[in-house]
């Protein structure tokens, strides 16, 4: 009898799956919202991060069914009612709360052929393009006012701030992202930091003045003429998200999970990563206790450079290993 050896829909590994999407589509609104707030609860020990994958992997075959920070969203909800934070009738008022508050009236725009101005001394009728919605889509998905009803919940409890919620959202922005590039650039103009970034990656990295908000280890892969390095999490979506933000869509899809620890040269090369077939592919799956960072090789003819303009030359991508800087020589 064939033992089933998956320990949920979120063991992926190894399974076959579609091509990768290698674009990275964002972050709306609605999901930076999601992640700040469980990252802020979490932040707090109101509901661990342990607990709230736990939650999420009880969705049995809804669990791919459900985009990735509705899944999250969801979870938080879920852990929130188990641990009687709230009750499902307050959760049902503060989500009907939520709606009335972002229940807007609808404005047509003006028909542009109403409106005459000078232009130049000219009479000028105005072009339909001249007015434009502030954003576009459809609004709000319906998870999001779960969120909003979550937060209020919580806030008024005394167990987490929208502040603390806000904070996470700028830090993931604009605080995050910026990180890694300024590890990987000291490493390249540093050579006794790089030693110590790759020897004690989190205590290099600690050493530069950077607090890491997790409590998982980093460790350092730095690529080479024999070697490649690329990551990835085959059981959710365990990243350095304190030195380089929140993981790209296609990190987090199905599709990369599965295949990237079976066919790791098809999966590269779908990034326009080539790798020589006398260079080792090596994939390192992480978990929650530790993450990965790949330092790339420094790019040829960058060799009198400052590490601000070494910065430049460094994306995500390479820090994740599915793509390489280029030289600039």
């Amino acid at each position: 009898m064939e033992q089933d050896l998956k320990m949920g829909p979120h063991d992926v590994g190894g399974e076959d799956g579609d091509p990768i999407d290698t674009n990275d589509s964002g972050m709306t609104h609605w999901e930076k919202f999601s992640n700040g707030l469980r990252i802020a609860v979490s932040a707090s020990k109101v509901v661990t991060l342990d607990e709230l994958r736990c939650s999420a992997e009880s969705f049995g075959d809804d669990y791919f069914k459900m985009p990735y920070f509705e899944r999250n969203g969801l979870a938080l909800v879920h852990r929130c009612l188990e641990r009687q934070l709230f009750t499902d009738d307050e959760l049902k008022a503060a989500r009907e709360s939520a709606e009335i508050r972002f229940n807007v009236p609808v404005i047509d725009l003006p028909n542009p052929e109403s409106f005459t101005h000078l232009h130049d001394g000219e009479p000028h009728h105005d072009h339909e393009n001249d007015f434009q919605e502030d954003e576009a889509g459809e609004g709000p998905p319906g998870y999001y006012f779960d969120m909003l009803a979550v937060a209020d919940l919580l806030v008024d409890r005394g167990l987490i701030t929208m502040a603390s919620v806000q904070q996470k959202i700028e830090q993931f922005d604009n605080v995050f992202p910026a990180r890694g590039i300024a590890v990987v650039a000291k490493a390249w103009s540093d050579p006794k930091f790089r030693d110590f970034l790759v020897r004690d990656a989190k205590n290099a990295i600690i050493d530069m003045g950077l607090q890491l908000e997790s409590f998982a280890d980093i460790i350092c892969m730095p690529q080479s003429n024999d070697t490649h390095h690329m990551v990835v999490c085959t059981l959710c979506s365990c990243y350095p998200r304190s030195l380089l933000g929140m993981p790209p869509s296609w990190y987090k899809s199905r599709s990369y999970r599965s295949r990237v620890v079976h066919e790791p040269r098809a999966v590269l090369a779908e990034f326009g990563t080539i790798v020589p077939d006398n260079v080792e592919v090596r994939v390192h799956d992480s978990n929650a206790d530790m993450r990965y960072l790949i330092l790339p090789q420094r790019p040829k003819g960058t060799d009198d450079w400052s590490e601000a303009d070494l910065g430049k030359l460094i994306s995500r991508d390479h820090l994740v290993g599915v793509r390489v800087p280029e030289d600039v020589i």
